[in-house]
């Protein structure tokens, strides 16, 4: 009713549902170990798909950069850790200044990321994130151009 396409996602090509829907998405998993189950490998292929889908969709957001979940909300200790450790790995920096920046910009890794590969502020990196849409990699080839 909203307009929204709908989308199936089944193991059985030609189902009830795909008929409904604007695009299905049928993986085939192929024989169960057990025969007579069907339940295993088309729980774990329909997994997998999501797993593809979700995380195509996280690239798109701008909520990654490289191989990293960039957009992290520190709420534990473990989180500010990761933190730290996205940073360094994003950047190359020590572990001190990588705390030392996400300190000057309340753990945000994006916001810290862009501060060190710009060689810029806190206010400098936010403005370059807003203009690249939130991507960090926009906002670091932006600043090199």
């Amino acid at each position: 009713s909203v307009g929204a396409p709908v989308l199936a996602l089944t193991c059985c090509h030609n189902s009830e549902l795909s008929r409904h829907a604007d695009i299905t998405m049928a993986p085939v998993p192929g024989p169960e170990v057990v025969t007579g189950s069907s339940r295993m490998k088309s729980g774990t292929a329909q997994k997998m798909v999501l797993n593809i889908l979700s995380t195509g969709v996280m690239i798109k957001l701008g909520k990654v950069y490289g191989n990293l979940m960039v957009d992290v909300k520190p709420s534990n200790l473990k989180l500010i850790d990761r933190c730290v450790s996205i940073v360094q790995n994003a950047t190359g920096v020590s572990r001190d200044e990588a705390k030392e920046v996400l300190d000057q910009c309340d753990y945000r890794p994006k916001t810290a990321i862009v501060m060190i590969e710009n060689h810029v502020d806190e206010q400098a990196a936010i403005a370059a994130l807003q203009q690249a849409g939130g991507h960090v990699s926009a906002a670091i080839a932006t600043a090199r151009a």
